[in-house]
């Protein structure tokens, strides 16, 4: 009996037709995912402003939530090459990140429902901030990730530190 393909083991990410699906997988994925983000970010800057309601941001900020809950399930879906697992899966505590961000200004605008609340309590603001950055931070790391994801090749290590980027900013 013959061995499949030659007898050499197959890789999954062998053929360049399967590397390209998942660029175009992942590019479309991650811009989605990345102006939901930009939109929540400055929904929650609106909020340090005082130039957005705590009420609307909340209904906002579910939507949003909801939305990117379903990106989530996509990204999840997706098969990465097996060397971009460690990427792949930074990307997502990235983006688990920017949802706790999300989670921590809604409890900003719940402290605004309070009963007895000081009109002049700057706690909510707290939050608005705390959310704000970490959406802002988790969004920047994020894109620093997908510019890794979409540019690797095969035989090439997958590393998205701060000392590869610059390297490649030199070579480049």
């Amino acid at each position: 009996m013959r061995a499949l393909f030659g007898g050499r083991r197959r890789s999954v990410f062998g053929q360049g037709k399967e590397l390209g699906v998942y660029r175009n997988e992942a590019f479309q994925i991650t811009e989605r995912i990345d102006s939901l983000l930009a939109a929540v970010a400055d929904e929650i800057d609106a909020l340090r402003r005082r130039d957005l309601d705590p009420e609307e941001a909340v209904t906002r900020l579910s939507a949003e939530e909801d939305l990117l809950d379903e990106e989530v399930a996509r990204l999840q879906a997706m098969m990465a090459p097996e060397e971009l697992h460690g990427l792949h899966m930074e990307y997502e505590a990235n983006l688990e990140r920017a949802l706790r961000g999300i989670v921590t200004a809604e409890r900003g605008c719940a402290i605004t429902r309070l009963p007895h609340r000081p009109p002049d309590d700057e706690e909510p603001f707290i939050y608005y901030k705390r959310g704000h950055s970490n959406v802002t931070h988790a969004r920047m790391r994020m894109a620093e990730i997908v510019d890794v994801l979409l540019v690797w090749e095969p035989g090439t290590p997958a590393d998205a530190s701060v000392t590869a980027r610059l390297e490649r900013t030199r070579e480049g």
